[in-house]
């Protein structure tokens, strides 16, 4: 045997049909390399052979390991995954939370866990699917789970009081429910939507420590979730970070309740409110980064809010349609933004607001603006459409 630095030898074997004394030929031998390549185990096997003792062969395997291995989870309710992992790995080292990167091999690693997991799956398979990151640089992982996954037939909730079991059970979306049940995908759901249900109630520090799906009748689960929820927090201090920033502006806008529950919704709405002020000097893509700081001992959430600017965005051109000629004179007089000057993305709100008082408002049935990229690097355009 040759190559293969992780598969023992008995195991190779075994995957290609072969044992010692059977009686075999060269087509014996194609079969058993035939069947080695199937299990898309190895990247690539190549066999010789040779007369031996008592008008037997001398086989020789050559097996490459795969090069390219995907990061692997095994997500099937009532199953442990270490458990999985540590059986595999027993037989192919290399099989450890890793599977070769082959459509063929993750089709043999899922029938070894289907066979392996017997009645557990109720008659149905395990299939293995590519999950991709889409943030830049993510990597693929493959998920091996029942297909098609258990149906939810009920959910339940303890150890919480703030909001009820209906509550809380209405807070998962329904897709997540109709899809079916797998653990991450559940607990991604529970994070994401019970999450942000009790930061809405200022309780930062909550948790659900555990997450039971128990079988029932007809591949169905009844799902438990437990709550640990934690004291509430109250907004303290807000600290803008960055030089140059129309800070009382920004403030104002935002309005942030103070000493009050740090209800996040609220928050991320007065973040967005306070970001306004930055982009109308120009900075179309300024964007606060929330720093949460919460004080267990007093029971306080501060914020510190550091910027991401971007770039400076410059006023292009005035295009306006839909006004006589003198209208658009008079328009064009009362519009104040100059080539050249920072994009002020809600001035158009300033002008219609004076331009009106100048004009019978009730000559046009509408009036609308749009931004367009103009012509140079970071330089935008507006066009006024009236409609009489």
């Amino acid at each position: 045997m040759e190559g293969s630095t992780v598969v023992p030898k008995d195991t190779i074997l075994q995957l290609a049909g072969l044992h010692i004394g059977s009686t075999v030929d060269k087509a014996a031998f194609d079969a058993a390399a035939q069947k080695l390549n199937d299990t898309g185990l190895f990247e690539s096997i190549n066999y010789r052979y040779e007369p031996g003792a008592r008008r037997g062969y001398v086989l020789t395997l050559k097996v490459d390991d795969p090069t390219v291995l995907l990061n692997a989870i095994i997500d099937v309710p009532g199953i442990k995954e270490d458990e999985l992992w540590q059986w595999l790995a027993a037989q192919y080292p290399f099989l450890n939370h890793k599977v070769p990167a082959s459509d063929a091999a993750q089709l043999f690693v899922a029938r070894k866990l289907e066979e392996h997991a017997g009645a557990t799956l109720d008659g149905h398979h395990i299939v293995g699917r590519l999950e991709a990151e889409l943030r830049p640089g993510g990597k693929s992982t493959i998920s091996f789970q029942a297909d098609p996954l258990p149906r939810i037939a009920a959910l339940n909730f303890t150890g919480g009081s703030e909001l009820t079991s209906e509550e809380l059970a209405a807070l998962i979306p329904q897709d997540i429910r109709e899809q079916g049940y797998s653990d991450r995908g559940f607990r991604r759901a529970v994070e994401l939507n019970l999450r942000r249900a009790y930061e809405q109630h200022g309780m930062y520090r909550v948790n659900f420590p555990s997450i039971a799906a128990d079988r029932q009748p007809g591949w169905m689960v009844s799902v438990t979730t437990s709550v640990e929820e934690g004291v509430k927090f109250t907004l303290g201090d807000v600290r803008i970070v960055g030089d140059n920033l129309p800070v009382d502006a920004m403030l104002k806008a935002a309005n942030f309740r103070k000493n009050e529950i740090a209800n996040w919704t609220q928050i991320q709405n007065s973040i967005w409110e306070l970001e306004k002020p930055v982009k109308r000097l120009g900075y179309l893509n300024a964007t606060a980064i929330p720093e949460r700081i919460l004080h267990d001992d007093q029971r306080v959430l501060d914020l510190n809010l550091p910027f991401r600017l971007g770039p400076l965005y410059r006023f292009g051109q005035l295009q306006i349609t839909g006004l006589e000629p003198n209208l658009e004179v008079q328009a064009r007089k009362i519009w104040s933004l100059n080539r050249g000057d920072p994009f002020d993305y809600d001035y158009p709100k300033d002008f219609f607001r004076t331009f009106l008082r100048s004009v019978d408002s009730h000559a046009f049935k509408n009036y609308k603006v749009s931004m367009q990229e103009g012509s140079g690097e970071n330089v935008m355009n507006f066009t006024l459409a009236f409609t009489q």
